[in-house]
């Protein structure tokens, strides 16, 4: 918002500059002048800024459209949702459902422990007994 005042400001000013009459002095014109200077200086920060603000909120948008992406291509076994392999059957280690309450999917891994427990490098959650199914050899 603040951009589309400053524009409407500079806009004001150039209007204001048209009206001048021939008896304004030169100190009187440099004055608007610099107070036009001024206004598209500010819209100009306040674009870069928006744009920033856009380029953001798009990433975020690509990042949830992803996280969809994976939720629906899940298979769900023993409570835990695992990749959908192309014959439709879990591959590979399980994600989080701490995560995925939150948002995220985020695959478990191997916890270098008891055979069969697995934890979330993200949230640091401990799951046992998970299934581990292997990628299918192509």
């Amino acid at each position: 918002m603040t951009g589309i005042s400053a524009v409407a400001q500079a806009m004001n000013i150039v209007k204001g500059l048209r009206e001048i009459e021939k008896g304004f002095d030169a100190a009187e014109f440099k004055l608007k002048i610099a107070d036009l200077y001024s206004a598209l200086a500010d819209a100009k920060v306040a674009l870069a800024d928006a744009k920033t603000e856009i380029e953001s909120k798009q990433a975020e948008i690509e990042a949830l459209t992803a996280q969809i992406r994976v939720r629906t291509a899940t298979v769900e076994y023993n409570g835990y949702k695992y990749e959908r392999g192309a014959d439709g059957k879990p591959v590979g280690w399980p994600y989080c459902p701490v995560c995925e309450s939150k948002g995220r999917m985020i695959r478990t891994t191997y916890s270098g422990g008891v055979r069969g427990e697995a934890s979330c490098p993200q949230c640091k959650a401990s799951y046992r007994p998970v299934s581990n199914f292997p990628y299918p050899q192509e």
